[in-house]
């Protein structure tokens, strides 16, 4: 199957900006902080790469990286209350100069004229939010939420809407008059390669969080028999909890500081998924990590992931004998892990990097103010 690496969008063209012109100032509002990888990925992170053509895009996040950690644990209802409304309070209140980019949502929940706003200029999402929450937590606040109203809302209103990959740039086409695909990306100069070599024990390695850790479920027993087989590998969780306690499995915490170092330590890394309306919509975006790193994967072949594993990168794997043998082929083979873990590096050099994409979104956005 080819990889699924959008086309370059060669009716625009970007030039590294020329002394003395002035930079094009995008507000980008996002209801979360950089800790939370959509903001990050799709807006923060691409910002520095975006100057150097001439494109000022200030990440304005709506909630602070404090205040997004204490709506996501267990604290009294009231304090949360609290930090919504402030939330609220920040977004209708705060100076937006230039254009208008909103990544996802404006507020976790919705407030006429501020959320969905009236008009903007951009909308970026890299979710099926058109097709409604995928974990269960989400889906029991669909009420108070609203997401899918508001995205297709946003996408309606917009000037121009930016999708992560083919299958949501089609269901955006639906409600919207411009779709561009600017892929999630990452910054493969930023990540120290793999070594591989053979060991005692090796690292099966998986990142997420809590509301996709249940898509890992189905793995476990596949590890427990590899090691009940004599197959010394640990699967290490980063960022999320099985709640499976066992000599095989460790879970770690996550953090901005040291996701990077904890990928770098994997031998493979994985990444399963059911084939549902939701996860199609997926950006691919743990497979990416893993090939910054020279990382190979093996993962479900659902939406793009089946592109990115392709050509020797990786492995798909659809059924628990498929996970198995997938599992024992790079695990004992270190100079195979060493060559699809280079191929997968190349790979997002070339079609899945800030640098490749900086000048297409660039261009993207210039072209709404000519």
């Amino acid at each position: 199957m080819p990889t699924a690496v959008p086309s370059p969008l060669s009716a625009f063209s970007a030039q590294p900006g020329a002394a003395g012109a002035l930079p094009l100032a995008i507000s980008a509002v996002t209801a979360y902080p950089a800790s939370a990888a959509s903001a990050r990925v799709r807006v923060a992170d691409f910002a520095p790469f975006l100057a150097e053509y001439g494109v000022d895009l200030q990440h304005m996040p709506m909630l602070t990286t404090e205040e997004y950690e204490l709506l996501s644990s267990g604290a009294n209802p009231l304090r949360k209350a609290m930090v919504l409304a402030k939330s609220a309070a920040r977004a209708a209140t705060m100076r937006r100069p230039g254009l208008l980019l909103v990544q996802r949502l404006i507020l976790l929940a919705p407030i006429p004229a501020l959320d969905p706003p009236r008009a903007l200029d951009v909308y970026d999402f890299d979710d099926a939010l058109p097709v409604g929450p995928a974990a269960s937590t989400s889906r029991r606040l669909l009420w108070l939420k609203q997401e899918a109203r508001r995205a297709t809302t946003c996408m309606r209103r917009a000037r121009l809407v930016v999708a992560s990959n083919a299958t949501l740039a089609s269901q955006a086409r639906d409600h919207a008059a411009r779709v561009e695909i600017v892929p999630s990306c990452v910054d493969p100069t930023a990540q120290t390669l793999r070594q591989h070599a053979d060991c005692e024990e090796l690292t099966i390695g998986w990142i997420g969080s809590r509301t996709t850790a249940p898509y890992l479920m189905p793995l476990l027993p596949v590890v427990a028999r590899l090691n009940g087989r004599g197959i010394r590998a640990k699967l290490v969780v980063v960022g999320a909890d099985t709640g499976v306690r066992a000599e095989w499995i460790e879970h770690r915490p996550w953090s901005l500081a040291t996701q990077k170092a904890e990928i770098g330590k994997f031998d493979v890394g994985v990444m399963p998924l059911p084939d549902t309306a939701w996860t199609r919509g997926k950006a691919g975006y743990k497979l990416l990590q893993y090939f910054a790193a020279g990382v190979p994967a093996i993962a479900s072949p659902v939406g793009v992931n089946a592109g990115l594993v392709a050509d020797d990168r990786g492995i798909g794997a659809t059924t628990e004998v498929e996970w198995e043998h997938a599992l024992i082929e790079l695990l004992r083979d270190a100079k195979q892990r060493q060559e699809r873990g280079g191929s997968a590096r190349r790979f997002v050099e070339d079609h899945y990097s800030y640098q490749r994409w900086a000048p297409e979104l660039a261009a993207i956005l210039h072209s709404l103010s000519d």
